[in-house]
């Protein structure tokens, strides 16, 4: 009877993961928590560093940095993209944060991807929309650091 109580389990486990995979579209349990959960969403008054770029898909993403002391203290996103559009910006907002701008330059699309376990090959776009605006972001920081 326990045999037969495990295989009931076993099959009710796996019809809930096939129906999950359904309902998400196969995005990894990363994903769908940060594109519905997003972490550091919103924009920074003063920012040292910021950018916007409207993606290839059309959306849209902006990042607003405060860096201190060669460091991310500060970040911040914004986008009007969809789920794996929010997965991907928080996901760098995350590498980032509280580390030193050097290090900062390895948050990249793979990076990302990585980090995020992984994006259907259709929604890969946001995770360089993220990357690129990152380091749009970065660049600005750095010009505004020599004025």
């Amino acid at each position: 009877m326990a045999d037969e109580q495990k295989t009931d389990e076993q099959i009710k486990k796996e019809m809930i993961d096939l129906l999950m995979e359904k309902i998400t579209g196969g995005l990894s349990e990363k994903v769908v928590d940060y594109g519905t959960h997003p972490r550091n969403y919103g924009s920074l008054d003063k920012p040292d560093g910021y950018a916007k770029i409207k993606g290839p898909c059309g959306d849209t993403m902006e990042m607003y940095l405060k860096i201190q002391n060669g460091r991310i203290v500060d970040i911040g996103y914004t986008t009007d993209g969809c789920l794996t559009s929010h997965a991907a910006g928080t996901a760098a907002t995350i590498m980032a944060k509280g580390r030193p701008v050097r290090e900062c330059l390895r948050v990249n699309q793979s990076s990302i991807l990585e980090h995020l376990g992984g994006m259907p090959e259709e929604s890969q776009h946001c995770a360089l929309l993220a990357a690129n605006t990152f380091h749009k972001a970065l660049r600005d920081g750095a010009i505004g650091k020599k004025k």
